[in-house]
């Protein structure tokens, strides 16, 4: 198989990947789940009583609520898309275009921390989550971005929300409407994880192919004291890159551009 057909497939079903998501977020947000760190620790209100300027921290028990509510209606609705003819050309050439509409959500919120006069909602709820994880320290802050995200973002299709096969929405795009698919999930954690200053090459996302569902499905990887890990709209934990067997990297996308994984081990994501 050509590695142009390859790409199509894997487009086409990243496209999809948030209703299989949807499940596995729902079980995991019903129940009482621990903190980011694994402990039982300060629960969701204790995290929406902290404040950071005037920027207030996201209801992170909120979305859950909802999303029981919603049940089956809130799975992603719309056509499977027709983008199986994308190249992998025509897949960094996305990239770079979303790479222009990061930067100036960037200068949007750079304008908002000098002058909250100049804040959209959308930046508000950005510094919001940059704000309460930046006080966290380690691994932790990383489980409560995961957390902070996942709970923001309610699944849909990009179908359902721009009528479009695949779009890529960027993080202020995505937080205005509060609502993407799985790799609008990840590019909010990424960009995040950037005004964090995380190390440009510690840091991916990752297309991969969830071998268990057959399905193509978007990432976050980070490197934290040698070992990746991931962080994924379908759970709260943070988990282990060597463990997540069932997940196959394919592309990985940062500030170098759009990168063919070499090796199917998700934990060696630097062979490319």
């Amino acid at each position: 198989m050509s590695a142009f057909v390859r790409m199509g497939r894997i487009v086409f079903l990243v496209a999809v990947c948030c209703a299989a998501a949807f499940t596995d977020m729902r079980s995991s947000q019903s129940a009482s789940a621990p903190e980011p760190n694994g402990n039982n620790g300060p629960g969701a209100q204790a995290a929406s009583d902290n404040k950071s300027g005037d920027f207030s921290v996201p209801q992170l028990g909120t979305f859950a609520t909802d999303l029981l509510a919603r049940g089956k209606d809130a799975l992603p609705t719309g056509r499977p898309d027709n983008s199986s003819s994308m190249t992998a050309s025509e897949m960094s050439s996305k990239w770079i275009e979303l790479q222009s509409r990061i930067r100036a959500d960037e200068a949007a919120v750079v304008a908002c921390r000098s002058d909250q006069t100049t804040c959209s909602q959308a930046a508000r709820r950005f510094l919001s989550i940059v704000d309460l994880v930046r006080k966290q320290e380690g691994r932790v802050r990383l489980g409560w971005l995961n957390r902070a995200v996942n709970m923001t973002i309610r699944p849909v299709s990009d179908w359902a929300q721009y009528g479009l096969a695949d779009f890529w929405a960027s993080p202020l795009q995505t937080l205005a409407s509060e609502a993407g698919d799985c790799e609008d999930y990840a590019i909010v954690k990424y960009v995040v994880l950037r005004e964090l200053s995380i190390l440009p090459e510690d840091l991916r996302l990752m297309i991969v192919q969830d071998d268990k569902r057959e399905v193509g499905h978007a990432v976050v990887a980070v490197r934290y004291e040698q070992h990746w890990l991931i962080l994924d709209n379908r759970t709260m934990a943070i988990l282990n890159a060597e463990d997540v067997h069932h997940y196959r990297p394919l592309f990985a996308l940062d500030q170098q551009g759009t990168h063919t994984i070499t090796t199917a081990a998700l934990d060696q994501i630097t062979d490319r």
